[in-house]
């Protein structure tokens, strides 16, 4: 008599992308989408718009609500906070010693970039503490970043965030087939186009994490999908965030 064949069932895999993750994710897009359209109505205040094609631009201003929300519900950052610059984040985690008052410093914005800015690297490095395979697919964030921000304290995070108030650019702004993309479908409540459209977003990051590793150390902020190409610097005393 042959015995039973017992095979144990690997246990689920937990999803990579939690629901609280995406939650939280899409909120933060939200609130960059009414960035954006904020900065069509501020006078003379060029930050995230400036990136995006002139005949672009006008659309965020004329997106709806729901629009937006839709948009917004991308399962990764519609904006970049330059994960795939490893020199650049080598030497802003390199290990400090500030006396009390430097760490907690308020650096005040005119501009509500630089808060935003500020929230959302805070974000990104309470992710990449407890998930960073999901901070891989939420913000391009390579491997070597990933450990730099996990090992750096949350004061000199917000301090990164002051200072390089110029890290927040908004994600293949270039790409003809995606925000242009993404605005239309949105308008016309085409779900399944938008869709598409929105993983399109994952199919560029897996690209960009790609072209990071084949090419080991990058120079500052030198991405080809940054039109055109920035270095961030640091702000300095009476800049505008």
């Amino acid at each position: 008599m042959h015995s039973p064949i017992k095979e144990d069932l690997p246990a689920s895999a937990a999803p990579v992308l939690r629901t609280e993750l995406l939650v939280r994710i899409h909120a933060l897009n939200l609130d960059y989408l009414d960035l954006l359209a904020a900065e069509l109505a501020s006078d003379g205040c060029a930050a995230q718009l400036q990136f995006f094609p002139p005949k672009l631009q006008p659309s965020f201003a004329a997106l709806s609500a729901s629009d937006r929300k839709r948009i917004a519900h991308a399962p990764y950052a519609l904006y970049s906070l330059c994960f795939d610059d490893v020199r650049f984040w080598q030497t802003a985690c390199e290990p400090s010693v500030e006396p009390l008052d430097a760490r907690y410093v308020c650096n005040a914005s005119s501009w509500l970039q630089g808060p935003f800015c500020e929230i959302a690297l805070i974000q990104a490095w309470q992710v990449t503490m407890i998930a960073p395979l999901a901070a891989r697919v939420l913000y391009a964030m390579s491997e070597p970043v990933s450990r730099l921000l996990a090992a750096t304290p949350l004061w000199q995070v917000k301090r990164i965030a002051g200072d390089y108030p110029g890290l927040l650019l908004p994600r293949w702004p270039g790409n003809r087939g995606f925000w242009p993309d993404l605005i239309s479908f949105s308008q016309s409540n085409d779900l399944m186009r938008l869709a598409t459209t929105q993983l399109l977003g994952l199919q560029l990051i897996a690209a960009e994490l790609g072209a990071s590793t084949n090419r080991g150390s990058p120079g500052v902020f030198s991405r080809s999908n940054r039109s055109p190409h920035v270095r961030v610097r640091r702000r300095k005393e009476g800049d505008r965030g």
